[in-house]
């Protein structure tokens, strides 16, 4: 269960769901973990109870990461905790409304990048400046099965996100190579979890339920594994990979 000890973990959005699942998983394998969140503050304080009560290590500090004070206050903050961070996983992101395209309005489709995109390049620009002088570091990003398919008829904006951070994932992963930095990105499938009491009716979940190869949706601890291993040296050969966990969906 040690693992990640001596490692400092940043993750973003960080108060539910795969966020969280993350959070306890590497602090139970030694990480210390900065938990952020927008606000969800009930939610950060119990899994940061949850990792203390289990002897482990963490702080939590509430950031909007899609504006840049913010962002730059939370990567402060951690490094002033702590020193350093080693790992930043960008959870941080979501559906905010699903809609037919020929309804999305312009707002809408400007708060889904923000959110889902605009979040990623800030938190990562600030954790970059520190990793650079280090020469060392890992990023991973969660994407989503969405970019693949594009989610068409209720959720193209948010797909489209998505596919954007496909393509950050493997443009940062190609230029901070040299600086031994490695990114790579997950891609969960159908996961049970807030995002889905949120977004998705019953009716919804039972009809995609029975087309996934494995039969079950996805857990939060399902995603929180493989983020473990991409920030484990058993990954330190993989960069630049988008990485599905669906179920063979």
């Amino acid at each position: 269960m040690d693992k990640h000890r001596g490692k400092v973990v940043l993750i973003t959005g960080a108060s539910s769901g795969i966020g969280r699942a993350s959070a306890e998983l590497l602090a139970a394998n030694g990480a210390k973990v900065i938990i952020n969140y927008r606000t969800n503050e009930e939610g950060a304080l119990a899994a940061k109870e949850n990792i203390l009560r289990r002897g482990g290590e963490c702080i939590v500090v509430q950031a909007d990461v899609s504006k840049k004070a913010e962002a730059d206050r939370l990567v402060e903050t951690g490094l002033q905790e702590y020193g350093q961070i080693d790992v930043l996983v960008n959870n941080a992101g979501s559906v905010i409304k699903r809609s037919p395209f020929l309804e999305i309005g312009e707002e809408l489709w400007d708060k889904t990048f923000h959110v889902n995109v605009k979040s990623m390049y800030l938190v990562s620009q600030a954790v970059l400046n520190h990793m650079v002088k280090r020469k060392k570091g890992k990023i991973i990003n969660i994407s989503s099965v969405a970019a693949k398919h594009g989610a068409p008829g209720e959720n193209i904006h948010y797909a489209a996100a998505k596919g954007a951070v496909n393509t950050f994932t493997v443009g940062l992963a190609k230029e901070f190579a040299p600086y031994g930095i490695l990114v790579n990105a997950v891609a969960p499938g159908f996961i049970l979890t807030p995002f889905q009491d949120k977004y998705s009716t019953q009716e919804r979940i039972d009809r995609i339920i029975p087309t996934i190869p494995l039969k079950r949706a996805g857990t939060a601890e399902d995603i929180a594994a493989m983020v473990s291993f991409l920030a484990s040296e058993e990954a330190d050969y993989i960069t630049g990979e988008i990485f599905t966990v669906s179920g063979g969906r």
